[in-house]
């Protein structure tokens, strides 16, 4: 994990913008991504503002107990990187309820929300991560990992057999690091 630099929050505030995930004052919301390419059942999606590790409700409560600082991604006995599958369907939701991102990127969001189930996400041991400051309700700052814009993995989409009946799909990995998200 590595310190961000001036000049990267600059350019991932202006990434975050030119996605619509960026306010003019140079705010953005944490956990964006793109899909930068669609491949028959193969997605890959592209970080475009840090995705902090443990940003769901209960990883946090369960950290904060144990008094975990920073905020770690947890990692596998070979050290990957785990990214959880439940956080990619939090981020769906979220998404798609987001009024500032993109419409066409909300109704992808709530189709993918509604549609898809998604395991763990294993990014390679030597994966770039950052350490970013985030702010609670009350404005206390606690340290995270994050996965920086540009990080890139890829989901293969195909049928969950326990749920068969009602079309939803499961979410395996093969997972990269990238330097820039491709812009159209």
């Amino acid at each position: 994990m590595r310190r961000v630099t001036q000049q990267e929050g600059e350019n991932w505030r202006a990434l975050a913008q030119q996605h619509g995930f960026g306010s003019a004052e140079g705010r953005f919301v944490l956990g964006r991504f793109i899909v930068e390419d669609r491949d028959g059942n193969d997605l890959v999606l592209c970080v475009v503002t840090p995705i902090p590790a443990g940003l769901d409700a209960e990883t946090l409560q369960l950290k904060a107990q144990h008094k975990a600082l920073p905020v770690m991604f947890d990692r596998t006995p070979a050290d990957e990187i785990v990214v959880p599958g439940s956080w990619w369907q939090l981020m769906f939701e979220n998404v798609s309820a987001d009024a500032a991102a993109p419409a066409e990127m909300r109704q992808m969001a709530a189709t993918m929300a509604a549609t898809t189930i998604c395991s763990d996400f294993l990014l390679p041991s030597d994966g770039d991560t950052v350490e970013i400051g985030v702010a609670d309700p009350e404005g206390n700052m606690t340290r995270y990992e994050a996965l920086p814009p540009g990080t890139r993995m890829r989901a293969t989409l195909g049928r969950n057999p326990f749920h068969a009946s009602t079309g939803r799909h499961a979410c395996s990995q093969e997972s990269q690091t990238g330097r820039a998200c491709r812009t159209a």
